[in-house]
Order: structure tokens, then C-alpha cells, then sequence
């Protein structure tokens, strides 16, 4: 057999290979712009915080939402409180929470976004506010190409009540988020989400250091009247999902040096392609 010949016979063996395992384990042979584009979304900021298992993949998002309050809000509908916000969000793909244990650190940020903005607070009620609000900032990832401007306005709405014996949390949000992507030939981007979301608290008579163990099972649904273009916002384009799962805490929540520790809880989200396990930090949304 020629050179030429075994050249062609061993590339065809090649890419015979990499057909099977795609077919096996669901496209692990893919290109690397493929695993690129889903790293480094530029909606992390809509996402919340939490570990994402999608397709064999792992996404995760991290948020720190420091705010500092300008005035507070007067009750039964008077002048609206002012809150200064200051939202920091840093995502990482494909890097393992178990590597922490082996001291292993991940040697890159692969998104990173800090979009400060303003939210009004409108005490309307004793269990009812309500939350209009605007912010801008950007977003830089681990490939310059996709550094973005990225933008957001919206009305929040909180209604607090009590069932089963714990107390709930039903929150209605309309959000409109935006990137404008610079030194790229990516589109610009934008959606506009309806959100419901129920959370309902319930303390246990278990206890351990005068702390109350706290089950919360949650539900979401979100609806896209104009969704994401692609995985590389890491957002589903799919117009209806769904998300419910349990979230886990204690009452009151443990502190370290005056710092309450987040909530852990575990979902499943339903989104067409994007439907995966969600590990959940802090609160579900």
C-alpha cells in the first residue's frame, strides 16, 4: 500500500473513531470553538448562581450582589426606597468542584461581568414590594472577541405570605437584558423574560447548635418573548422552561465573620437542548 493510500485509510479510521464516540457520549469529538462559545455566555448575570450539568457539561456561575441602601422606602405606597446595586458575577467551565479538594484552582475566569445599576422600592403592603430597576455594565471573558457591553432593565414583584406552616416567597419579575459585543463579528443580543417563581420555607424540629434544619421546595417558569439566539448566551432559545427542585438551610443560616453562608439546593431545569441539573447557591432566584 502506497503512503498516499495508508494517509487516506488512517484519516478515514480517524474520523470512523470520532463518529462513534460522538454517537456514544453526545458529541464529545466537537470542535473546541463548540465547548468556547457555550463557556463564555454573555447572559451569566441572568443565569443565578449554581453548578450547571448540561449535556456532559459543566457550568458555573457565581454572584455577589453588594448593594448599598440611599433611603429607605416609606410603607402603604409613600416615597420609594433607593438601593444602589453593585452585581459581580464570575463564571467557569468545565472545572469540577471536587478539584478544590485536590487544591486544584481554575487558572481562568472564562466570564466576568459587573453591572452596577439602581432599584427603587416600593413598600406597598406588610407582604407586598415592588422593584423597578435599571443597571449597565460589562461582561470580559477568557477570549477578548466576546468582551461585551451588557445592559438591563425591569420590574420586580415580592409577595410574601404563609402556607403549610412555613412562610412563602412569590416572585414575578418582567426583565429585559442586552450585549453589545465589541472587536466581534457576533451579533448583538437581547431577550425579554416573564418570570414566576414560588419558594415556601419550612422549619423542622430537627436541630443542632440552636439551629433549625429548613427544607424549601421551589418552582420556576420562565417565558422568552424573544429568546437568545444561540448557546453562546447560555440561555436555552427555547420559549417556555421550566425549573423546580429543594433547597436546604438552617434557621438562622450559620455566619463566618459576620458573613451568612448561601443556601445549597438542587434542580432540574427543562429546556429543550439546555435542560440539565442545576446545584443551586444563596436562592433559586
Amino acid at each position: 500500500m502506497t503512503r498516499e493510500k495508508k494517509k487516506a485509510s488512517g484519516a478515514r479510521r480517524g474520523a470512523l473513531a470520532c463518529l462513534l464516540v460522538i454517537l456514544a457520549r453526545g458529541g464529545a469529538c466537537l470542535a473546541d470553538s463548540t465547548d468556547t462559545g457555550f463557556a463564555n455566555f454573555a447572559f451569566a448575570s441572568e443565569l443565578g448562581s449554581g453548578i450547571y450539568e448540561v449535556d456532559g457539561r459543566t457550568l458555573q456561575v457565581y454572584q455577589l450582589q453588594p448593594s448599598y441602601k440611599l433611603r429607605a422606602a416609606a410603607p402603604r405606597g409613600g416615597r420609594p426606597g433607593i438601593r444602589l446595586i453593585f452585581p459581580v458575577t464570575a463564571g467557569f467551565f468545565n472545572f469540577q468542584s471536587s478539584d478544590l479538594v485536590h487544591l486544584h484552582v481554575p487558572t481562568q475566569i472564562n466570564a466576568l461581568s459587573f453591572e452596577p445599576g439602581v432599584e427603587l422600592d416600593y413598600w406597598l403592603n406588610d407582604a407586598w414590594h415592588i422593584y423597578p430597576y435599571a443597571k449597565g455594565g460589562g461582561t470580559f471573558a477568557s477570549s477578548t472577541e466576546i468582551n461585551a457591553v451588557i445592559f438591563g432593565a425591569g420590574i420586580r414583584s415580592d409577595f410574601t405570605f404563609h402556607a403549610l406552616d412555613g412562610a412563602g416567597l412569590w416572585r414575578a419579575e418582567l426583565a429585559y437584558a442586552g450585549v453589545h459585543y465589541h472587536d466581534s463579528d457576533l451579533p448583538n443580543d437581547s431577550f425579554t423574560r416573564l418570570r414566576d417563581g414560588v419558594e415556601l420555607r419550612r422549619n423542622f424540629n430537627w436541630s443542632w447548635h440552636e439551629r433549625r434544619a429548613q427544607l424549601a421546595p421551589y418552582a420556576i417558569t420562565d417565558i422568552y418573548f424573544n429568546a437568545p439566539s444561540g448557546p453562546n448566551s447560555g440561555i436555552s432559545a427555547r420559549t417556555v422552561q421550566f425549573e423546580g427542585g429543594l433547597m436546604f438551610g438552617a434557621a438562622p443560616m450559620w455566619e463566618i465573620h459576620g458573613f451568612t453562608l448561601p443556601r445549597i439546593g438542587v434542580g432540574y431545569r427543562v429546556a429543550g437542548v439546555l435542560s440539565g441539573w442545576r446545584l443551586v447557591f444563596g436562592d433559586p432566584f
